[in-house]
């Protein structure tokens, strides 16, 4: 289920700062709002859990990043608009994981990278929770980024365990010529221990899974012996 909250937009020197609400129920709940469209309502925060977590969202330059958020969020299509390359946009968006739970997700939507800016500004690894890292299987160059990207991030990550989904974008269109085949992407996502997903801004039903699946690696249930025990016992008289 998508919820449509108030929209608040801020410029601030060289850009734009843009918070949006998306509740992403389960499957079904999903599905059923796809064709109706999205509801004019803030989503409750009375059952989000924990903190804020900061997602940075990076690829090359029109994998189709911020496509991919505008149809998470507003079921909004970007293909019929004009190109307008990121500078930074922020969305906010609540997710429900796999156990059921909602967590708030920080989206930080990046500038596209090319051939001559391969890796980004440093600033992003100190503040990043984990990653959505986007490629367009119409693009082998956004595949060569891609991989680049990752290894900047294990060199710089500031923690040891950064969640990172793959995205293989535009998945409607595998198959033209300078492409990235899929058997290429899962090998190189399965040396790098990393799961990737074929999705695209038609069939909106594919971006469910992996931001389930990020937001729930971000909060794991916490584990029952990381809580602390008391022990109750006789206390020996001298």
């Amino acid at each position: 289920m998508f919820r449509k909250p108030r929209e608040e937009k801020q410029v601030k020197e060289a850009w734009r700062s843009r918070e949006h609400c998306v509740d992403c129920g389960v499957l079904g709940s999903w599905r059923g709002m796809l064709d109706g469209g999205l509801v004019g309502a803030v989503v409750g925060q009375r059952n989000v859990m924990g903190r804020t977590s900061r997602v940075v969202v990076a690829g090359a330059r029109q994998c189709g990043k911020t496509s991919i958020l505008e149809k998470a969020i507003y079921a909004n299509s970007t293909a019929e608009k004009q190109y307008i390359p990121t500078v930074e946009d922020t969305y906010v968006g609540i997710v429900e994981t796999e156990r059921g739970t909602r967590e708030k997700l920080r989206f930080y939507d990046t500038a596209g990278l090319d051939a001559q800016h391969r890796n980004l500004p440093q600033h992003y690894h100190a503040l990043a929770d984990g990653y959505v890292l986007v490629y367009s299987v119409t693009d082998s160059l956004s595949f060569q980024l891609l991989t680049d990207m990752k290894k900047d991030i294990d060199r710089h990550k500031e923690k040891k365990d950064v969640p990172i989904i793959i995205l293989g974008n535009k998945s409607d269109l595998a198959g033209s010529s300078g492409g990235v085949d899929e058997a290429t992407a899962e090998r190189w996502a399965a040396g790098e221990r990393l799961r990737v997903w074929q999705v695209n801004t038609v069939d909106r039903n594919l971006l469910l899974e992996p931001f389930m699946n990020l937001a729930s690696r971000l909060n794991p249930q916490p584990n029952k012996t990381s809580f602390p025990q008391l022990h109750m016992g006789r206390k020996n008289k001298d």
